[in-house]
């Protein structure tokens, strides 16, 4: 079965860029679950919110998470990001739980909020709701993650070098 790297993260926190990096340096599949969203509601994510409500986006992102998670293995290992609240359905968390390379971008919040902001993210709109999920998925990300990587201060190919030094350290080890 081909490895399946999987990007954690708060929005903002670089996940689908560095994802994009760290597939084309393995020449790996990249997968990114809210373009996949996109792609089947036929919708960007801020249009599927405004008219579906948040409740039909979780679960088009859950049936994207589970689909590229679990999908057929094509003999090429593929990266898949993940929105940033995906983690905050059960049947996602319990599949993470199983997996051995989920990666947790660890970002502040301010730098998350400047990035996210102004943008086409609903639940950046309001800056308090904002700090109060950033706060309750931390623990999300931190419980699930099996390695946690601090983007502080690193462009998207820094993050995808330092992604694929510890795979390479895995894979000599054997401990994936």
């Amino acid at each position: 079965m081909a490895p399946t790297v999987i990007l954690i993260g708060f929005m903002g926190s670089g996940k689908s860029a560095v994802g994009r990096r760290l597939a084309r340096r393995l020449g790996w599949q990249f997968i990114d679950t809210d373009s996949l969203v996109e792609d089947r509601a036929g919708r960007t994510i801020a249009q599927l919110f405004d008219s579906d409500g948040e409740d039909a986006f979780r679960k088009l992102e859950q049936e994207a998470v589970i689909k590229s998670i679990g999908g057929q293995d094509s003999g090429v290992g593929r990266v898949v990001s993940l929105g940033g609240g995906a983690v905050t359905s059960r049947t996602v968390a319990s599949r993470l739980e199983k997996e051995p390379l989920v990666f947790f971008l660890d970002i502040d919040l301010e730098t998350a909020y400047r990035r996210a902001c102004g943008g086409a993210r609903p639940l950046a709109r309001d800056r308090a709701v904002f700090n109060r999920l950033f706060s309750e998925r931390e623990k999300s990300y931190m419980r699930l993650a099996r390695f946690i990587v601090d983007t502080r201060g690193k462009s998207a190919d820094q993050l995808a070098g330092e992604i694929n030094s510890l795979l390479s350290r895995q894979q000599r080890t054997g401990s994936a």
